[in-house]
């Protein structure tokens, strides 16, 4: 028997994620468009690696995102064939819709 407690809460999560998601790939747009500092700036080193890690958070986000919003995110083992498929093709919108700038 599932928990239903659990459930709810991947329900909340799927609900929150769809209204985000638009949001989300928009700020990612502007992320991966920031450029980086002149290399003679003296805080060259700290401001690239935080605009880096700023990037790898925002793509763990929307991969995250991207689970919640297909539904597949389920305890180990438990998402169906079509959640995958579901996940993957969101995950391939998001690539597609960051290549474009």
């Amino acid at each position: 028997m599932k928990n239903r407690i659990e459930q709810k809460w991947l329900e909340v999560l799927k609900e929150f994620a769809d209204g985000y998601w638009t949001n989300e790939i928009e700020q990612a747009h502007e992320l991966f468009d920031t450029p980086y500092p002149p290399k003679e700036d003296k805080d060259y080193i700290k401001k690239t690696t935080f605009l880096d890690n700023a990037k790898r958070s925002k793509l763990q986000m929307l991969k995250y995102l991207a689970q919640s919003k297909s539904g597949a995110l389920h305890p180990t083992g438990e998402n169906s064939q079509e959640e995958k498929k579901e996940a993957e093709k969101l995950i391939k919108l998001a690539e597609q819709r960051i290549a474009q700038n």
